[in-house]
């Protein structure tokens, strides 16, 4: 009898939870109303009837994804076309968003650290080249494949992802994203294994970008929002724009970012590789510059030349330069870098060869590459209807070289799987389902109760088993190479060997 209640009350509570969620996602209505704009005097009729279209059809799309603001910039080489914020920074519709509101723009950041490395090769402060030692005698790192891999390591290494890092620091990461300090995330790194040799393949990770920005702290003596302001947002009048997370807080006319079941969401810990926040305006200017190659106001800020190392596709990732994604399609070529985390997707993109390109930045993480097919659209629009020409030729355009497929490198050879170590029985211990221990983020009530009464979380749950002889994580075979420390196909690593379990450095507890 007592089974029987016991039953009939969970079944109760997941009904409420289930009717929370509904009311929840259902009953906060979006109101994506354009709130303000701006359009360029003397445009053609044909790209004002472009606007025209999108100004009607982005109201449809953040209502169907419940996405509470978006701003979006079309920009030339003489500056804002378009420009437009709608909706509001939350879901209390307080506050408009207008194309003054700052977003996180996440992993577009990575673009912005880059440029400012550019900026430290220019000035005699660092190189692309050698060793990072030389700037971090301190720095070490852990690999299976080699000693003493930062010895070799170079920035280029760093700002193309081809470092052997794996995507997460165990302080200040995705998941645990309380706020630490920079030089204690960046300290951390020290602690994580490659994934692979050392220039041998591709890896997109926060860690290198965030290594590079440190190193510019290092190097300037000064730390990295300063850094940042002086040589980027000051030079390109960003006032809004920073990666100071204090004058973040402060800022009055922020957006929040929406997530799925989360309350409340952190401010981003990874400062290079995902802390810029800015506006439309603001973000604007700054495609104008690379567009205009480095020249702000008829006056060179950043060497051509370097501009070019940015935009050149590295051998072992060529969709990907220094912190800048690189595209093609149908002979138009795209630079630029898309961002997401922490409630926000963003996106940005230019293209070389026409002189134009675009933004746009919402506040919500849950509609996945709508952003990015709306902005797309447009710009492609603009070019297949002939409102925008094809400027000078450059000579020997770097991005001609991406190639369609970039997922493979020719210098990297997987393990084979049967090569593994078989099962022990010794392992037991180590099988069962883990859950990921999250930090820094408030779950909203109904999603608290479903946990806490055993309700499955898909993100953050990780089942550890024995499968045809061997240890297996979430469908990806295991390999010892120490007792307790095992390194998945792909080479992220499971740690069993401290009093906390990891994945991906990701902290665990058993269920």
């Amino acid at each position: 009898m007592k089974k029987i209640i016991r039953i009939r009350y969970v079944t109760i509570l997941l009904l409420i939870c289930v009717l929370a969620y509904i009311f929840f996602v259902n009953g906060c209505a979006i109101d994506p109303k354009l709130q303000e704009e701006y359009t360029r005097d003397s445009l053609s009729s044909g790209i004002q009837t472009v606007f025209d279209g999108y100004r009607q059809s982005i109201p449809e799309i953040m209502t169907k994804h419940k996405i509470p603001g978006l701003s979006i910039a079309v920009v030339d080489h003489e500056g804002i076309l378009w420009t437009a914020g709608f909706g509001y920074t939350d879901k209390d519709k307080k506050t408009p968003v207008t194309p003054e509101t700052i977003f996180s723009i996440q992993s577009m950041s990575k673009t912005f650290t880059a440029t400012a490395v550019m900026f430290a090769v220019q000035d005699g402060l660092v190189e692309l080249d050698i060793p990072i030692t030389k700037y971090l005698p301190d720095f070490t790192v852990n690999s299976r494949y080699e000693d003493d891999p930062q010895d070799k390591m170079t920035l280029r290494h760093l700002l193309t992802h081809t470092a052997g890092f794996t995507h997460e620091a165990p302080i200040g990461n995705n998941v645990d994203a309380r706020s630490p300090s920079y030089e204690d995330h960046v300290k951390s790194i020290s602690d994580t294994w490659l994934k692979y040799r050392v220039g041998e393949r591709n890896s997109y990770s926060n860690l290198g970008i965030d290594l590079a920005a440190y190193i510019l702290q290092v190097r300037s003596g000064k730390p990295i929002n300063q850094y940042m302001k002086e040589k980027i947002f000051d030079s390109l009048d960003m006032p809004n724009s920073s990666v100071d997370m204090e004058f973040i807080k402060r800022h009055p006319n922020r957006a929040i970012g929406h997530q799925n079941h989360f309350k409340e969401l952190p401010l981003v810990p990874m400062l290079g590789a995902g802390g810029v926040y800015t506006n439309a305006n603001e973000l604007a200017k700054f495609i104008q510059f690379h567009i205009n190659w480095g020249n702000v106001n008829d006056q060179l800020l950043l060497n051509a030349n370097l501009l070019y190392e940015m935009y050149t596709p590295s051998p072992t990732n060529k969709g990907y330069g220094l912190g800048i994604g690189i595209g093609e399609k149908d002979g138009v070529y795209f630079l630029g870098h898309g961002g997401g985390g922490f409630g926000f997707l963003t996106t940005m993109t230019w293209l070389p060869e026409y002189q134009i390109g675009a933004l746009v930045l919402t506040n919500s993480a849950d509609h996945p590459n709508k952003h990015q097919k709306l902005m797309k659209n447009l710009i492609l629009r603009l070019v297949d209807n002939k409102l925008v020409q094809k400027s000078k030729p450059h000579e020997n355009p770097p991005w001609k070289a991406v190639a369609a497929d970039n997922s493979k490198s020719p210098a990297y050879q997987r393990p084979h799987p049967d090569n593994f170590t078989r099962y022990q029985p010794d392992w037991k211990k180590y099988t069962g389902t883990y859950r990921y221990i999250r930090g820094g983020r408030k779950l909203r009530a109904y999603a608290s109760i479903a946990l806490a009464l055993g309700y499955p979380d898909p993100d953050s749950e990780v089942k550890v088993y024995e499968k045809n002889g061997f240890l297996e994580i979430n469908g990806e075979r295991l390999d010892e190479h120490l007792p307790g420390l095992f390194f998945a196909n792909e080479g992220e690593c499971l740690d069993f060997r401290g009093s906390v379990p990891t994945w991906r450095n990701f902290k665990l507890k058993k269920k």
